[in-house]
């Protein structure tokens, strides 16, 4: 087994990139690592990236900067899929791809054989939950887990506890959450035949849906509720997500063992990708500077609010809203299962 290269006490800011106008955006937003995908063996088919030209310049503004960057490979593969994936990456490679982001046991342990100076994260399509997955990839060699969105704080600090290891933990923080559990959904592959485990998510839980009290497919009707209500027609979108945004969590994320903190959205534009990078990167700092003036700066991990003031946070995801959402901010990092957590209605 490789060793694994701890780099468990320095906090990264990873941003997405669906295009070359996206990786200088992250760049200059102040990303530390960018993660990509080309035209293949990607999560996001339909992302605008990614010729392989394309890919190179984007891996050589950011070498040329000082950032890492990470190529998606997270896809699950076929078998006739094996015989192309080193024709596609060994060019890439060449340029300094620092890691692959990946999903396939199999073609993991492939990449981990002919590049082996090429780190492997294991990505949140793996779906890790549990402590035990961590260590048994851990032995595979891989140095970076990309938590499960749907992990609270208090549990990725358990699970930190428990692994036998410095292997790198990755949360997201901003971006697109999942009715399901990311990267476990085939809801999209049921309906329309476009599988989000190939890179090809319609987003049926983004449609608004017909539900009524009362019919097959609904709650059953509460006892004594009045007979006008019944068949009424209830909230249309009963499946869609609001968004991410974990400003307000960061240093709990951080005491968790968090060191890599990821924003969603390799679909998104530049100006999208400039903004909440340069949002996080704020956060970030502020943290930094903080615990370097330990004497100036109340430390309390507990409260999520430990070094910016709840008004700052207010104003920033404000700003954030802006820029896009999906009916709003949520999370699972303090709280489970909750219709506030669901966009419910179209967006005005």
């Amino acid at each position: 087994m490789n060793d694994i290269k701890s780099n468990h006490n320095s906090i990264e800011l990873l941003s997405p990139a669906g295009s070359f106008e996206c990786v200088i955006a992250a760049v200059d937003a102040g990303a530390d690592a960018i993660y990509m995908g080309g035209e293949k063996f990607s999560a996001r088919a339909y992302a605008k990236s990614a010729t392989e030209d394309k890919v190179i310049d984007s891996i050589r503004y950011v070498k040329a900067h000082g950032k890492k960057f990470y190529l998606t490979v997270n896809t699950l593969f076929k078998q006739k899929e094996l015989e192309e994936i080193f024709l596609y990456l060994d060019p890439l490679v060449k340029e300094g791809v620092d890691a692959f982001i990946v999903e396939d046991l199999g073609v993991a342990m492939m990449l981990k054989e002919r590049y082996n100076d090429v780190e492997l994260h294991a990505s949140t399509q793996m779906t890790i939950t549990s402590s035990k997955a961590i260590n048994l990839i851990t032995d595979l060699g891989f140095t970076k887990v990309v938590l499960a969105r749907e992990l609270s704080i208090k549990e990725i600090k358990n699970i930190r506890k428990e692994l036998k290891n410095d292997i790198a933990l990755e949360a997201f923080v901003h971006g697109s959450m999942c009715y399901s559990y990311s990267g476990a959904c085939l809801m999209s592959s049921f309906i329309g035949g476009e599988s989000g485990n190939r890179g090809r998510c319609k987003g049926p839980c983004r449609l608004p849906y017909s539900t009524r009290k009362g019919s097959a497919f609904s709650a059953p009707v509460r006892h004594g509720e009045p007979a006008s209500r019944i068949g009424e027609l209830r909230e249309p979108y009963i499946l869609s997500m609001k968004d991410m945004c974990a400003l307000q969590y960061l240093q709990g994320l951080i005491d968790a063992g968090v060191t890599s903190f990821k924003i969603e959205g390799r679909m998104r534009k530049p100006d999208y990708v400039a903004g909440v990078t340069k949002t996080y990167r704020k956060y970030l700092d502020d943290i930094s500077f903080a615990k370097e003036h330990k004497s100036t700066y109340e430390v309390n991990s507990l409260e999520p609010e430990t070094y910016v003031s709840e008004t700052n946070i207010t104003s920033d995801e404000k700003y954030l809203l802006k820029l896009y959402n999906k009916g709003g901010f949520t999370s699972y990092y303090d709280k489970h299962n909750g219709t506030d957590m669901i966009q419910r209605y179209e967006r005005k």
